[in-house]
């Protein structure tokens, strides 16, 4: 992943959350939210950002139905082509 500063608001990560939890089965997401709960607490946390991309990268088929519901963590993925 990419190092730069991309600005991570903590209050779209816990409203991501709040739709995964209340949509998809949490138990299967619980390292997913783990991560998204770490990471709204420390937005500006490089590591924090690559575990994100490893977390999801294996959640397989679960990846769209995460996207639908919680739309900000495309955001936080992608990478800024303006950065350099």
């Amino acid at each position: 992943m990419p190092e730069g500063h991309r600005r991570i608001n903590p209050s779209d990560i816990d409203a991501s959350i709040a739709m995964l939890e209340q949509y998809l089965d949490a138990e299967e997401l619980a390292p997913l939210l783990s991560v998204l709960r770490e990471l709204a607490t420390k937005p500006d946390d490089d590591a924090m950002l690559a575990r994100l991309s490893e977390v999801f990268d294996d959640l397989g088929s679960l990846q769209g139905a995460v996207l639908t519901y919680a739309p900000t963590i495309a955001g936080v993925l992608s990478d800024d082509p303006f950065s350099d």
